[in-house]
């Protein structure tokens, strides 16, 4: 049992989440972000009474005491309670809001930030805004991981500025990627309170406000585009399934995301036309095998390699998908980046750098770089420059393909 705050202050929880006893029905619970909150134990649930050490020991006895007797007398039940808690800071200041808000209904009408985070992600998932499965479970699991133990359970209209820069602030020291995305979270759902005027003001911190630990930015691996005629050899002597090497060699030439042709479907290619239609992503589906940028992209296969992607087709036991080794479901995103990393670590993702610079190289208009890369457009490009420049990317796939090949240009 902990029975000062100097011990309070120096205890480090085992684990993150673990309680210490403090007194009769109080507890201390720790974080391994260094974070503690004081707990009343009652009616065989935990309420929490406030974070120290902006609550000391002494205050959260008086608390305990003070709640144990409204809920012994009937005063008020143990769910008023876990309401009330949050809008006080002494017992005295729980005795009079207790007994002004005897009956009254309305002080459970403000919902706690666990319900607005849940129907902001499921509004989100209806409007199918989410890319990928992964891009559905991250919010939620950097939530419960990194925030619901900490405001989860706060009626909105008691999320201070000072309450999530306390856990937020560890969090951008230890891991600022997560910390940011999950700010962000935090900013939406408390804007959506604001918007219909639940609270007076959004509360969340700016992004300015957190110190954040320097880190090095490591790039995607790639290789450079002198060394791509070898790669391209070597992969042809690569003790592989055919289909996984004619992926591979279509990943470079296409420079498409390992999951767009890792799941390239029979019925999306003209074999005639070398015509590969890639859809975009639909409302309500996962967005595998389908453009990320939520436009439809359309990409002529260059001739000397249609005949290698016709021969597969043709083999294809599958009638749904064009690589596919069982003849049931397509090879995995991962075969393609197991293999390709076996080149000097090289990703997937890092063939569209090899490709820009290449262009650059070569004098090739930055603008249809893009179009090729199929990149998100920003200023006046975005607003003007709408044509995907179909027929110029065909020339450049062929030009492309024939330096691949180490073929004069």
């Amino acid at each position: 049992m902990l029975k000062t705050d100097l011990q309070i202050r120096k205890w480090k929880p085992a684990s993150s989440g673990e309680r210490k006893a403090c007194g009769e029905s109080l507890y201390i619970r720790g974080w391994n972000d260094g974070t503690k909150s004081f707990e009343l134990r009652a009616q065989k649930q935990f309420v929490t009474l406030g974070h120290y050490p902006a609550l000391n020991l002494s205050s959260a006895r008086h608390l305990t005491i003070t709640s144990r007797s409204l809920l012994k007398d009937g005063i008020i039940p143990i769910e008023k309670l876990k309401l009330l808690m949050p809008r006080v800071q002494s017992s005295d200041e729980l005795v009079d809001l207790a007994k002004r808000t005897k009956g009254m209904k309305h002080v459970g009408d403000i919902p706690t930030f666990d319900t607005l985070f849940h129907q902001w992600h499921e509004t989100l998932n209806k409007a199918g805004k989410f890319t990928h499965p992964a891009s559905l479970r991250r919010p939620l699991s950097q939530y419960k991981n990194h925030a619901k133990d900490h405001i989860g359970h706060l009626p909105v209209d008691q999320i201070s500025r000072s309450h999530i820069k306390t856990f937020m602030q560890p969090l951008f020291l230890s891991k600022p990627v997560t910390a940011k995305s999950l700010l962000e979270y935090i900013r939406r759902v408390l804007q959506i309170a604001f918007d219909d005027e639940i609270i007076e003001q959004n509360p969340c911190p700016s992004l300015k406000s957190f110190t954040e630990k320097e880190r090095d930015v490591i790039p995607h691996a790639s290789i450079h585009w002198e060394k791509l005629p070898w790669l391209w050899k070597r992969i042809e002597s690569l003790n592989a399934n055919t289909a996984v090497k004619i992926a591979m060699q279509l990943t470079i030439i296409s420079i498409h995301r390992a999951s767009v042709v890792a799941n390239m479907r029979v019925d999306q290619y003209d074999p005639e036309t070398g015509l590969w239609l890639i859809p975009k992503k639909a409302k309500g589906e996962t967005g595998i095998g389908q453009m990320k940028s939520k436009r439809e992209f359309a990409f002529i296969v260059p001739r000397t390699f249609r005949a290698n992607l016709n021969a597969i087709l043709l083999k294809q036991k599958s009638q749904k998908f064009m690589f596919s080794i069982d003849g049931t479901k397509p090879i995995t995103p991962e075969t393609l980046r197991k293999n390709f990393k076996k080149f000097d670590g090289i990703t997937t993702h890092g063939f569209r750098n090899t490709f820009k610079v290449w262009a650059k190289e070569h004098l090739i208009d930055d603008f249809l770089a893009d179009r090729y890369a199929d990149h998100s457009l920003g200023g006046l490009d975005r607003s003007y420059r709408r044509t995907d420049m179909f027929e110029l990317r065909t020339e450049l796939a062929e030009r492309y393909l024939a330096f691949i090949e180490d073929r004069h240009e």
